[in-house]
C-alpha cells in the first residue's frame, strides 16, 4: 500500500487518551490539519481529526488511507491551541479536553457523517431573471420565491411545490438551489416580529456603560449588581456593538433552567441572531449550533458552562451570568474545568471582553477586583430598577416555636404570611434544601438509617400523588420499595426524618386548604423544556406558592412574587466544607431577591435553630462586602484558599484495600517532587462519601503556595501507576474543601 503520498497523523478515539495514527492520504488530496475525515482502525470505520500533515511517505512503507474527508477545516488552529491551553490548566490529556469540546460523535466509531442532518437544500429567486414561458405551477412558485427572497427546499415541497418544479426553474435560470447550514431548532425564523426598543437606562446603568466605553483597556469586568438592578439590560447593551462589529457573544448561564427567560429576552431585542446550547437539546440542535458557530456568523450564544467551548472565531465578549455559581465547576469527568478559567485563557488568547455579573460574586473574583494592581475591574448598580426597595428579612428562632409547643415544619409567622396571599394577588416562593418526601428513614429500635446498597448514604423516601412511597439513592438513583423489617435488628418500628419537597407541598396542602401549589425540583422538571414549562405555568398564575430546591434562587424574574421562606436554613450553615458560609449566604441573598420585584414590595422568612450564625447576622444586615472581608482576614490567617492552592486527586475503586493501596502507591510516588515544590499531602483518606454507585471512594489533597504550578507527573504517568480497575480523577482547584 506504499505509494500513496503525503501522510498525515490522524487522532482517533481509542483508550482513554486515543491514538495518533499515521495514514495516507489516499484518495483525498490537500488534506489539512484540522480535516474532520474518516478512517480504519482494526477494521472499524471511525471519525477522526487530522493533527498534522507530514512530508512524502517513506518509500516501501505501507500505510492505511483515509477514506473519507468528512469535512474541511473542521477544527481552527486558534482554537486547538485554546485546548492545549485548557489540557495544561486542568492536567489531563488533550484528547479528554477536545472531546469535552467536540459534539458528541464527531470523534469515535459513530456512522454518521459529522455534518449529517445540518444542511438544509435552500432554493433562492435569481434577482433580474427573465421568466421564460412558466406553467402555471412555475408562476407560483416563482412568485412565492420573489416574495420571500430565499426558502428551504423542504417548505416549498410541503406547500405542494414538488422538486421536480424546483429543478425545472434551476435549469431555466430562474432559482438557484444550494445547501446551506440548517438553523438549529427554534430560532426565530426570518417572519420574527419587530425587535424591541431598549428601555431608558437608569443612572447608574448609563454610568456603567460609560465607563466601559471609557476605560476599553481593561478587558475583565465584575459587574456587581444587586438582585432587580438590571444587570441583564447591560448584557444587551454590551452585545449589540459586538454584533454590529461582525463579532459573536457567549451569555453564560449556570442552570439549563435559566436559559429560556434569558433566550427571549435576547431574541425579543436581536430577533434571528440568537441560538442556545446546552445538555437539554437533542444531538442533532447541538451539532447544529456547534456547526452555525464554526461558520463565522456573528450571533449570540446563550447556554451553560459546555458552551464556553464553541468556536467562535470571532469572540467579542464572554459574559458570565451569576458568576458566584458553582455549576460553572465541572468536577466529573476530566477535565475538571472552570468556565471563568476558561473564559480568561480564550481572552488572553482573543482579546474579548469579559463581564461577570453577580448579586453576591464569589470571593477570589472580588478579592481580584481590590488594591492597585486589580486585574479586574469592578462596576456597581447598587439599586433596583425604579429605586424599588430591598426586601427586609425576618429571622423565624424554631427554638422559640418550640418552646411554646408548635412543632410543625411551618412556623406559625410562615402560615400567617401565606394565608391570603391569593387573595392580595401575590405569589410566594419557599426554599426546601431536599427534594423527595423525606430525607431518610430510620429504625427507632436501633437507630438504623436505611442506607443505599451501592452507596454511603440513606435513602430519600419519595412519594407519588396516590400516596404510594418507595425509598431513592440521590446518587446512583437505586430504587427499592419500603422494608417492613429493620435490616439490622428486624424491627417494625420504622420512623421518617427530615422533609423534603414533597412532604413540605404536603404540609401546605394540610394546613392552608386550597392553596395552589407547584413543585420546582429535578423530579418535576424532568423532560424537554420542563424547567421553562413549570415557570410559564407559575407566571400565568396557575399557582400561589411554588415550592423547590436551590434552583429556585437563581436569576428567575417572577414579578408577582412578594414573600421568598427558606426552610431548614441550618442544613444550608452547618456543612463541613471551606466554603459553606460564603455559599451558604450567597443563596440566602439571592433567594431574597427573587421577592419584591415588581409594584408589591417582598419580604424574606427564614426558619431556623441557629439565629446567631454570622451568615444570619450578615443576611439581616445585607452586608455582603462585609462578610466577604471577614472571610478574606480568616482566610488569609489560617493560610486557605485562595492564599494557598489546592489540587484533589480522587480515587474510585471496586475494593477499599485495593483503592487505598492504590492511592498511598501514587502519594510515594510524587513525594519528592512535592517536597521540592513546597507542596502538602493530606491523607489518602476515605472521601466524605466512602461509597458510590458500588465504588470506594479515596482522595488525596494537595495544598500548596499560592498561583504556583501543580507538582505532578502528565496523568497518563499517573495512571500507569494503578491497578486495574482503580480510577484517577485530578481536579485542580476544587470548589469543595
Amino acid at each position: 500500500m506504499g505509494g500513496l503520498g503525503t501522510a498525515v497523523n490522524v487522532w482517533v478515539e481509542a483508550g482513554r487518551e486515543g491514538l495518533l495514527l499515521t495514514y495516507g492520504q489516499g484518495d483525498c488530496p490537500a488534506l489539512q490539519k484540522g480535516d474532520l475525515v474518516r478512517v480504519k482502525l482494526r477494521g472499524r470505520l471511525h471519525n477522526g481529526l487530522v493533527c498534522s500533515v507530514n512530508a512524502e511517505t517513506p518509500e516501501g512503507l505501507a500505510l492505511e488511507p483515509v477514506l473519507e474527508r468528512l469535512e474541511s477545516a473542521a477544527i481552527n488552529e486558534r482554537w486547538q491551541d485554546l485546548l492545549v491551553a485548557v489540557a495544561a490548566q486542568c492536567h489531563t490529556a488533550q484528547f479528554q479536553v477536545l472531546k469535552t469540546a467536540l459534539p458528541n460523535g464527531w470523534l469515535g466509531k459513530k456512522q454518521q457523517a459529522a455534518g449529517l442532518g445540518c444542511k438544509q437544500l435552500v432554493a433562492s429567486a435569481i434577482p433580474g431573471a427573465t421568466p421564460a414561458c412558466l406553467t402555471k405551477k412555475q408562476q407560483g412558485l416563482l412568485e412565492q420565491l420573489q416574495l420571500t427572497g430565499s426558502q428551504p427546499a423542504k417548505e416549498l415541497i410541503a406547500a405542494g411545490f414538488g422538486r421536480s418544479l424546483l429543478k425545472a426553474l434551476e435549469r431555466k435560470g430562474l432559482v438557484q438551489l444550494k445547501s446551506e447550514l440548517q438553523p438549529p431548532k427554534g430560532w426565530p425564523s426570518s417572519s420574527s416580529p419587530s425587535l424591541e426598543i431598549p428601555p431608558e437606562l437608569n443612572p447608574d446603568q448609563a454610568a456603567v456603560l460609560e465607563r466601559l466605553k471609557q476605560q476599553s483597556n481593561q478587558r475583565q469586568w465584575l459587574l456587581w449588581g444587586v438582585t432587580g438592578s438590571g444587570k441583564t439590560e447591560i448584557y444587551l447593551r454590551c452585545c449589540a456593538p459586538e454584533l454590529a462589529a461582525g463579532k459573536s457573544v457567549l451569555l453564560l448561564t449556570p442552570e439549563i433552567g435559566l436559559i429560556p427567560q434569558l433566550l427571549e429576552r435576547c431574541r425579543r431585542r436581536f430577533a434571528g441572531a440568537v441560538v442556545a446550547y446546552h445538555s437539554g437539546l437533542s444531538e442533532g440542535e447541538r451539532l447544529a449550533a456547534w456547526r452555525h458557530c464554526r461558520s463565522g456568523s456573528p450571533c449570540i450564544v446563550v447556554g451553560t458552562r459546555s458552551a464556553i467551548f464553541l468556536p467562535l472565531p470571532k469572540l467579542g465578549l464572554i459574559v458570565l451570568d451569576e458568576e458566584h455559581d458553582s455549576s460553572y465547576k465541572q468536577e466529573a469527568p476530566m477535565p475538571c474545568y472552570h468556565a471563568r478559567d476558561v473564559a480568561r485563557l480564550r481572552q488572553e488568547k482573543e482579546g474579548c471582553l469579559i463581564l461577570l455579573g453577580s448579586a453576591t460574586p464569589c470571593l477570589e473574583t472580588w478579592l481580584a477586583c481590590q488594591g492597585a494592581k486589580a486585574s479586574i475591574g469592578l462596576l456597581r448598580l447598587p439599586q433596583r430598577i425604579a429605586a424599588r426597595p430591598l426586601p427586609p428579612v425576618r429571622v423565624v428562632d424554631m427554638r422559640l416555636e418550640l418552646a411554646e409547643g408548635h412543632r410543625r415544619l411551618l412556623s406559625r409567622p410562615l402560615l400567617d404570611r401565606l394565608s391570603g396571599l391569593a387573595d392580595r394577588g401575590q405569589q410566594a416562593v419557599v426554599l426546601v434544601p431536599r427534594r423527595g418526601y423525606n430525607t431518610f428513614l430510620s429504625c427507632r429500635s436501633c437507630g438504623e438509617a436505611v442506607s443505599c446498597p451501592h452507596c454511603d448514604v440513606s435513602l430519600t423516601v419519595h412519594r407519588n400523588s396516590n400516596g404510594q412511597s418507595w425509598l431513592r439513592c440521590h446518587w446512583c438513583d437505586h430504587r427499592e420499595e419500603l422494608a417492613s423489617r429493620c435490616g439490622n435488628c428486624g424491627s417494625t418500628a420504622f420512623k421518617p426524618f427530615g422533609a423534603g419537597t414533597q412532604k413540605v407541598l404536603e404540609q401546605l396542602e394540610q394546613e392552608l386548604e386550597g392553596m395552589r401549589l407547584l413543585r420546582f425540583d429535578r423530579d418535576s422538571t424532568r423532560g424537554r423544556d420542563g424547567h421553562k414549562q413549570l415557570l410559564d405555568r407559575f407566571a400565568a398564575g396557575e399557582a400561589d406558592v411554588l415550592v423547590g430546591t436551590q434552583m429556585l434562587a437563581k436569576g428567575m424574574d417572577l414579578p408577582k412574587v412578594t414573600l421568598a421562606v427558606v426552610l431548614a436554613a441550618d442544613g444550608l450553615l452547618h456543612r463541613p466544607d471551606l466554603r459553606a458560609a460564603e455559599q451558604s449566604l450567597q443563596l440566602l441573598l439571592q433567594l431574597a431577591g427573587r421577592a419584591g420585584r415588581g409594584e408589591q414590595p417582598g419580604e424574606v422568612l427564614v426558619q431556623t435553630y441557629d439565629p446567631d450564625h454570622r451568615v444570619i447576622k450578615h443576611l439581616l444586615a445585607g452586608s455582603y462586602e462585609q462578610f466577604l472581608e471577614e472571610e478574606v482576614a480568616l482566610r488569609r490567617s489560617a493560610g486557605l484558599v485562595p492564599f494557598s492552592r489546592a489540587c484533589l486527586l480522587r480515587f474510585a475503586g471496586t475494593q477499599a484495600s485495593i483503592t487505598a493501596s492504590a492511592a498511598t502507591t501514587l502519594l510515594n510516588h510524587v513525594s519528592k517532587q512535592l517536597k521540592a515544590a513546597d507542596w502538602l499531602a493530606i491523607g489518602p483518606a476515605p472521601a466524605p462519601r466512602a461509597k458510590v454507585a458500588g465504588l470506594s471512594r479515596w482522595q488525596l489533597l494537595l495544598q500548596g503556595p499560592s498561583g504556583s504550578a501543580i507538582p505532578l507527573p502528565t496523568e497518563q504517568e499517573l495512571r500507569q501507576l494503578l491497578p486495574r480497575g482503580v480510577h484517577l480523577a485530578i481536579d485542580p482547584d476544587p470548589l469543595e474543601l
